[in-house]
């Protein structure tokens, strides 16, 4: 009757990713792509490489650009990584389907099946087994407001977000910034 209660004991520890001697447990492989894992690398890498980037800005039609020798990647690309889905609780929440082109993986597009959740869309697109781009679309309804927003990340090209609010007591903003890196 102990052995029941050992075997036990052993698997709740392995879910637990206790270790008895010590050691680091063992993690289990992401559920979804690592949206922010991805971002945060791209993040660092730009930081030290700091490509000179061209970055528009519209609000509501009235737009304007700037060229920047530098920019804080870490706080321009946050927006992309707090769009991450990969969270355990919502392994059953999004549908994930697969494009393969002649046997390499062209697009994995996760859809989430709760319209609850913020991130509505994330498409990750390859070339070359390589991330060649990442399409967001997110929302938040509430009561009070009501914001979208799409978002677009091509590596070593740059990036882009659009971005619609409105509340109960304003009109429709609408907010466009478009950042390309220039060689």
């Amino acid at each position: 009757m102990k052995r029941p209660l050992l075997y036990m004991a052993l698997l709740m520890a392995a879910l637990c990713g206790c270790s008895r001697d010590g050691r680091a447990p063992v993690r289990l492989p992401d559920a979804f792509f690592d949206l922010k894992g991805f971002m945060e690398s791209e993040a660092q890498h730009l930081s030290q490489t700091q490509p000179r980037a061209l970055k528009r800005i519209a609000i509501d039609g009235q737009s304007e650009e700037k060229v920047f020798d530098s920019l804080d990647y870490k706080k321009e690309l946050d927006i992309f990584s707090r769009s991450d889905i990969n969270k355990t609780a919502w392994l059953d929440k999004y549908q994930v389907d697969s494009l393969f082109q002649d046997g390499k993986l062209q697009l994995v597009r996760y859809t989430a099946q709760d319209k609850s959740l913020k991130t509505h869309l994330l498409e990750v697109k390859y070339s070359g087994g390589q991330v060649s781009e990442v399409h967001i679309q997110n929302r938040t309804e509430s009561l009070v407001a009501d914001v979208g927003q799409e978002l677009w990340y091509r590596p070593g090209q740059g990036y882009a977000l659009s971005s619609r609010q409105s509340t109960a007591l304003t009109k429709e903003k609408e907010i466009e910034v478009e950042v390309e890196f220039q060689k």
